[in-house]
């Protein structure tokens, strides 16, 4: 690890959702995560909330891109971050990853490209954030494009009924 990267282990949810908290925080351009859901991170809490619509507004050619394995439950569980995709839907986009294409074990955030937080397994919470982390992020950020590309169900913010 060089000189100038920091790291952190974290053992618990909260430890978890605390590194999500610091790559967002210090995100300018571009937040992407790949979970299987969205279960651990409380996404809809208050502060957390807040960060992420802050970032929305920003605008500027900002993007927030969440791939998961499973979309199911986001419309039901989230409605703090489904309002953010109604009213932003052109910064903050939700997909499905591909079920038939192989997908990582890992599950991992990814902030402009340098700050990375880890989880070597996707059911475990323990994991790694690295705040400066250029070299991985760079991997992870092809991963995550090449799953990206291959997914093509997205979350709506809008019902369709007839």
């Amino acid at each position: 690890m060089s000189p100038n990267q920091s790291m952190n282990t974290f053992e618990t949810p909260a430890e978890f959702r605390a590194a999500f908290d610091a790559l967002l925080a210090g995100t300018h351009r571009q937040l992407r995560l790949y979970d299987h859901d969205l279960g651990l991170l409380e996404i809809d809490h208050a502060p957390r909330h807040a960060t992420l619509r802050a970032l929305c507004v920003a605008g500027g050619g900002r993007r927030i891109e969440l791939l998961l394995d499973d979309i199911s439950l986001v419309t039901r569980r989230h409605p703090h971050l489904m309002q953010l995709v109604r009213d932003f839907g052109h910064v903050l986009e939700i997909r499905q990853a591909d079920p038939d294409a192989p997908r990582p074990n890992e599950a991992f955030v990814l902030a402009d490209r340098q700050g990375v937080a880890l989880r070597a397994d996707k059911t475990s919470v323990h994991g790694t954030l690295h705040l400066d982390d250029a070299r991985n992020a760079v991997l992870l950020n092809q991963n995550f494009e090449s799953m990206w590309q291959r997914s093509q169900a997205s979350v709506s913010a809008t019902t369709l009924g007839l």
